[in-house]
């Protein structure tokens, strides 16, 4: 295989795109290719589980009782039809109440469940957590915590379940190994994947008997596919498919350019840093960067950005392996300076109250790992680095530091206007 075949195959694949996205330019009035219903709804966190809560809900609006509960535990909790614990709550799907952001109070700290099923049959209980994790990372000991609560909740009968994209299921940061490894072996824990859910959703379609429910939720697959496994476009994918595997010189080419992917990545994370140390100095901002060997292959890889005459710090993180799933926010590192909420609490209002950074989005967390505070920080858009192809053309161009410098200076003009640089 030569360098030659490599490019033709590039030059296929091409070629290809283009002429399926002359077609559906052509035709687009007719099938409107782009459109989504979730591209106008709230997808983060909270709106996903909204969503799938609604889904869950054998009293929801969808007017399908507890046909969509029902179909989930055959589809992503097959367990729970061979246990006998459950069996009378598999009798009782209707007297299921679901609920979105349960508070809880175990390990001495405020938790909320993303969604939590609960059903009660005389004298027994049920109890179902859904950890929700499509961008954010685990906090510390969050899962020990919810498993501890739902032991409290239903001694006898209760499940946690980890939803996210990645092959790898919790940290160690939320639950130590051996005790996963016995929720595990006890069959009260399962790690799903986004993907894994659309035998479940696709069921839901065949079982639904109402046209806009059903449209619904063929969205939220089209949704899932996009977001989480990287189809664009179903026929965009298959047709790059075929030529991909047309011959024996293609797969092994197409094989060569996907080994490559991340390297060309890593490359092009050290040009959005040579660019960003060149706007900051270019432009003399009152901070600095670090410049810093990230690899791609671990979660929570970061780049620091040091305030001048501050004890504050800007930070660029990538929540995701592969540098996917990016963050920007106000950290401090409070290994040697003792905590100040209040000072904490004054940044994180002063960064809502303000209209020129990602205010609706902000949020604040302790970060125990590190022996420090983000004071603030929000999903940076746009957040999927993994199977867009615009963030690193952005980065390519030079159009991706100078949208970030962009938000650093709004995150600064909000410190240095409300007196925040130092306590």
């Amino acid at each position: 295989m030569t360098m030659s075949e490599v490019q033709k195959l590039i030059n296929e694949v091409s070629q290809k795109v283009k002429a399926l996205e002359t077609a559906q330019a052509l035709y687009s009035r007719q099938l409107s290719p782009d459109f989504n219903t979730f591209d106008y709804i709230n997808t983060d966190e909270l709106g996903l589980s909204r969503i799938l809560a609604f889904l869950l809900d054998p009293k929801g609006s969808h007017a399908q009782q507890e046909t969509f509960l029902k179909l989930f535990v055959e589809h992503c909790l097959p367990d729970m039809y061979k246990a006998p614990e459950w069996q009378i709550f598999l009798d009782n799907f209707d007297k299921t109440k679901v609920f979105i952001e349960q508070v809880t109070s175990r390990g001495n700290s405020l938790r909320r469940m993303d969604i939590y099923l609960q059903c009660r049959v005389g004298e027994n209980s049920y109890g179902i957590c859904i950890e929700n994790k499509p961008y954010a990372a685990d906090q510390f000991e969050q899962l020990k915590d919810y498993s501890e609560e739902l032991e409290k909740r239903h001694p006898k009968a209760w499940h946690l379940v980890y939803l996210n994209e990645s092959d790898n299921g919790p940290s160690e940061y939320s639950i130590k190994a051996d005790d996963l490894k016995t929720l595990t072996d006890k069959k009260r824990f399962t790690h799903l994947r986004f993907s894994e859910l659309l035998g479940w959703l696709k069921a839901c379609q065949v079982e639904c008997q109402n046209h806009s429910v059903s449209e619904f939720i063929a969205q939220l697959v089209k949704f899932i596919q996009k977001q989480f496994m990287g189809i664009e476009d179903m026929n965009e994918s298959k047709s790059i498919l075929e030529v991909m595997s047309f011959s024996e010189e293609s797969v092994a080419s197409s094989i060569k350019i996907a080994l490559s992917t991340h390297e060309m990545k890593k490359q092009l994370i050290e040009k959005l840093q040579r660019d960003l140390i060149m706007i900051i100095e270019e432009k003399s901002k009152p901070y600095s960067m670090i410049k810093t060997n990230l690899k791609g292959v671990n979660r929570e890889e970061q780049v620091t950005f040091n305030i001048k005459e501050s004890p504050l710090s800007f930070c660029l993180g990538f929540g995701g392996t592969v540098f996917n799933c990016p963050y920007l926010g106000i950290f401090i590192a409070n290994s040697d300076v003792k905590p100040d909420y209040e000072y904490y609490e004054k940044i994180l209002a002063a960064c809502k109250a303000s209209n020129g950074i990602a205010s609706e989005n902000i949020t604040a967390e302790e970060d125990k790992s590190k022996g420090g505070y983000w004071c603030a920080w929000y999903n940076f858009e746009p957040h999927d680095w993994w199977s867009k192809t615009e963030p690193w053309e952005q980065i390519h161009n030079g159009k991706m530091a100078h949208k970030i410098i962009k938000e650093l200076d709004g995150y600064y003009k909000v410190l240095n206007n409300n007196n925040l640089l130092s306590k």
